[in-house]
């Protein structure tokens, strides 16, 4: 047992190191999973000659509200791991072979603190007793086995439950689901286009409560500008960071793109980094739905477990930006 790691207040580098090669069979108790989470965990699991067991909830409020990834179970399932029920789970505990934490971290991001927003957690790492008397303790909790149908009907029950009124600064619970619902409907409108636009480093939410702007790739050829984008006026943007992945706000766009505007070109002269000649096609922007704070929500759950590709912008269907909109704003997905 290694000294320095017998309290953690960050698990997620403990976690995913002990999970790219386990030293005997698996257990993972934890109410609230993300579906990135669930995705690193799966890709452990397939073809493991270890058992892996998952031990849950299936409550359909921690599904409408984002706390609960039901794709996130089924890859589970699908990567040859058991997922089990069990009624009032508080326990967050994660044993692989001969190595074990206990804490207070969910598996998601935030909890493990792999997201941006990450918790205050703190965890306990656990000797070779102690692990042996955690897996029994586990095994003897009253439990049963989850299938796919099983997750159909949590799905479904998630879906029937009130709305929750969604996360917005600034805005009364009545007047920030009305803008929710209506961007909803913008978003339904055939002459609008829908995007995720990939912004370097990490995410920053105050640019994006008053209207701004972001810029796209060009090259000149001679002396002739080429590479203009084709987002346009009226298109609805996903706001993705690079840095962390997270897709954090959806922003309307306002102008054509402008060709090295005035304002932009002098606000890169003062940034490190930045090149007006490399990105020089300007799109303007208003808010549409900016959380009060980051939650876990990233670019393969918007993208239904795509990881992000290179480049700076990606078009979005109908039904990822519906279903993404109402996983920002932690409203049930339709």
């Amino acid at each position: 047992m290694t000294s320095q790691l017998r309290v953690l207040d960050t698990a997620s580098d403990w976690l995913y190191s002990v999970l790219s090669n386990p030293d005997g069979d698996v257990v993972l108790a934890s109410p609230y999973l993300s579906y990135v989470v669930c995705r690193s965990i799966a890709d452990a699991a397939i073809g493991s000659s270890r058992s892996w067991i998952l031990y849950t909830t299936l409550d359909p409020f921690a599904v409408a509200s984002a706390f609960l990834s039901v794709p996130g179970m089924v890859l589970m399932l699908d990567a040859g791991a058991e997922v089990r029920h069990v009624d009032r789970l508080h326990a967050k505990c994660f044993i692989v072979g001969n190595r074990g934490i206990l804490g207070s971290a969910n598996l998601t991001g935030a909890g493990l603190g792999s997201s941006v927003n990450a918790n205050r957690e703190l965890g306990v790492e656990l000797d070779s007793s102690q692990i042996e008397e955690a897996r029994k303790m586990i095994s003897a909790w009253p439990s049963r086995s989850i299938s796919k149908s099983d997750l159909d009907i949590l799905a479904e029950q998630a879906k029937k439950l009130p709305t929750p009124a969604p996360i917005v600064r600034g805005q009364d619970e009545d007047s920030a689901l009305l803008d929710v619902e209506r961007l909803l409907a913008d978003a339904r409108e055939p002459e609008r286009s829908l995007w995720v636009k990939v912004e370097d480093g990490a995410p920053v939410l105050d640019h994006w409560r008053q209207e701004w702007r972001f810029a796209n790739p060009g090259s000149k050829r001679g002396d002739k500008w080429i590479g203009e984008p084709t987002i346009k006026t009226g298109d609805l943007v996903f706001i993705c960071a690079t840095g962390t992945k997270d897709c954090y706000v959806v922003v309307e766009v306002t102008t054509d793109p402008e060709l090295l505007p005035e304002d932009y070109v002098e606000w890169a002269a003062y940034r490190e980094g930045e090149d007006p000649e490399r990105w020089p096609w300007v799109s303007r922007t208003r808010p549409r739905l900016v959380p009060s704070s980051l939650i876990d929500f990233k670019y393969e759950d918007l993208r239904g477990g795509k990881k992000l590709p290179r480049g700076s912008r990606f078009r979005l269907s109908p039904e990822e930006f519906v279903a993404g909109v109402r996983a920002l704003a932690q409203l049930p997905t339709e």
